[in-house]
């Protein structure tokens, strides 16, 4: 990408730490290559499409809205990320990019130096905000990179639900587009996460979640991947604290030649810990999909409790869904269990369905529908679940 210092210039305004940050995270970028197909995780994922000098203009003027949709107790902070850079330093500089590191690869290093907006979200020990808080991005045009990056603290026994809506129109023209968060989920606390994709068809976007909790934490994290010709994104969770327990799912809905990629962690640091991930996908048309996770049981977390599935319904015969679960463990006194699904309608049900007088479209929608059912169950909040379900009922016409 063409991006260069000429470009910081527009981030002017910002304290000197952040400016320095960023100005290191460019030089990682330039000096990092471009993945290829010989780095593990990249061989399964083609982005010899993108052309990165297209994108050389960020784009400031973007529908960002920030709502809560109640009054915010006393000692909550929900500010614009770099409002909250220049008046919380103390809080915000030991974290920003502390989670998801400029180094691992370009794209990471791309985001670091450039993030163009974003939250900063600091719910303080004991508090709890009812209602969800709501972060909207919204692009205006293509040809631009819009980056976007979340900051969430939970303090000590705080309980909250967020929600990151990502907004394009599908005849955008291409633009380059990410929609990362860090979230620190503190000593008893629990947070929902909710992030929903829905960038233009055209839009090449790369993401990472990462969230890190401590002991007896509590995270119910839901991602939802609509929208993009590309999309590869990264969910990692990192259980340090005994008790934590993180709960990972998402839906994806991929048609025309969409091309989803999904790579996720499941870090157990620490013994009596649990993870459970579902990652539920349905494809069409000429739609490809790949999913990579992995569960990491670390030597000293005995009596870690993980689970991993990923399952893909196949809409057409020239849909294309890969799927691979891995273990890694290095303790015996763990419960571990992980496993992948990639199959097409049930005939049966389509008969079924169809001999009652359902025509063959509405059927196989109603199949989809079900088949997303329980996942849409575990939405963390009202608000995210009606959202979705009206996104999903779009898509499937």
């Amino acid at each position: 990408m063409t991006l260069t210092l000429d470009s910081l210039d527009a981030l002017q305004g910002e304290p000197d730490w952040l400016g320095e940050r960023r100005r290191g995270a460019l030089a990682t970028y330039e000096r990092l290559p471009m993945p290829s197909k010989t780095d593990e995780e990249w061989r399964r994922t083609d982005i010899s499409g993108l052309n990165p000098a297209q994108f050389s203009e960020l784009e400031h003027k973007n529908g960002f809205k920030l709502d809560a949709l109640s009054s915010l107790p006393r000692g909550v902070i929900l500010e614009p990320l770099r409002v909250a850079a220049e008046k919380h330093p103390q809080l915000v500089e030991p974290l920003l990019f502390s989670l998801i590191k400029a180094d691992r690869d370009r794209f990471s290093a791309l985001h670091a130096a450039f993030f163009t907006g974003g939250t900063f979200l600091y719910v303080p020990d004991g508090v709890e905000i009812v209602e969800p808080i709501i972060g909207q991005h919204t692009s205006h045009g293509g040809g631009t990179a819009l980056l976007p990056h979340t900051l969430i603290v939970a303090g000590r026994g705080a309980r909250f639900h967020y929600l990151d809506e990502y907004i394009g129109r599908d005849d955008e023209p291409a633009a380059y587009r990410s929609g990362s968060a860090e979230i620190f989920v503190g000593e008893g606390a629990e947070v929902g996460y909710v992030a929903v994709q829905k960038w233009g068809r055209n839009a090449w976007h790369f993401a990472d979640q990462r969230a890190r909790l401590e002991k007896d934490a509590r995270l119910r994290l839901f991602n939802v991947t609509l929208g993009a010709r590309f999309s590869k994104t990264r969910v990692e969770a990192s259980l340090v604290g005994q008790g934590s327990d993180a709960e990972l799912k998402a839906i994806y809905f991929a048609s025309g030649e969409q091309f989803f990629d999904f790579h996720t962690l499941q870090d157990h640091q620490v013994g009596n810990t649990r993870s459970d991930l579902l990652f539920k996908g349905a494809l069409q048309d000429t739609a490809r999909t790949v999913y990579a996770g992995l569960i990491r049981i670390e030597k000293g977390a005995a009596r870690s409790d993980a689970y991993q599935a990923n399952r893909n319904l196949v809409l057409s015969d020239h849909a294309k869904a890969t799927s691979i679960p891995m273990l890694e463990i290095d303790n015996n006194d763990v419960r571990c269990t992980h496993g992948a699904t990639v199959g097409p309608v049930d005939p049966q049900s389509m008969f079924y369905l169809q001999s009652r007088g359902i025509p063959a479209a509405t059927a196989k929608r109603m199949i989809v529908q079900g088949f997303f059912g329980d996942v849409l169950d575990r939405i963390p909040f009202e608000h995210a679940r009606s959202l979705i379900e009206a996104d999903l009922e779009a898509r499937l016409g």
